[in-house]
């Protein structure tokens, strides 16, 4: 073979090579990008069902036979609540309030529940008002501190005094 053949078969063996590489780094880098569309698109699909939802307070009483203060907050987002006994709870007074963990079993002293009117499904529904029922075993004085943030982050709170 002459000289100059071998230089031709070189230069193709190293464009080859060359356009494999860049293939492979091509593919790698758009793998990632993917990944990354990906993630976003997650994350973009959560801020607006975050955006969504949106609770008010309504009402707040005490109820003797069950010995629980009874907050009642309302739907009024655009979407779903999903999760709600899934969310923190902080209830009190204007000194200071605590976290209160949620129901378990028959368990009812210092915690928490979700009483739902209709289909109770564990998701507040737009426009759905529910009742949170807090079973408060300290002694404390009005005026009452409540808070509920959900587990995407959406907050009501309310302060209240029960009369009667």
């Amino acid at each position: 073979m002459s000289r100059g053949a071998s230089n031709v078969i070189a230069e193709a063996l190293l464009l080859l090579v060359g356009i494999s590489l860049a293939a492979a780094l091509s593919s790698a880098v758009l793998s990632r990008v993917s990944a990354i569309q990906s993630r976003f698109s997650v994350a973009v699909s959560e801020l607006i069902q975050a955006l969504g939802e949106r609770l008010t307070y309504v009402y707040a009483t005490y109820s003797p036979s069950s010995g629980a203060f009874v907050v009642y907050i309302k739907n009024v987002g655009s979407n779903p609540v999903y999760q709600v006994v899934r969310s923190t709870v902080l209830f009190g007074n204007v000194e200071g309030m605590e976290y209160l963990p949620y129901c378990s079993g028959d368990q009812r002293a210092r915690c928490w529940e979700l009483v739902e009117f209709g289909v109770a499904n564990g998701v507040v529904e737009p426009a759905e008002t529910v009742a949170i029922y807090i079973y408060n075993t300290t002694s404390i004085t009005p005026p009452y501190r409540f808070k509920l943030v959900t587990p995407r982050g959406t907050p009501v709170e309310a302060t209240f005094t029960v009369y009667g």
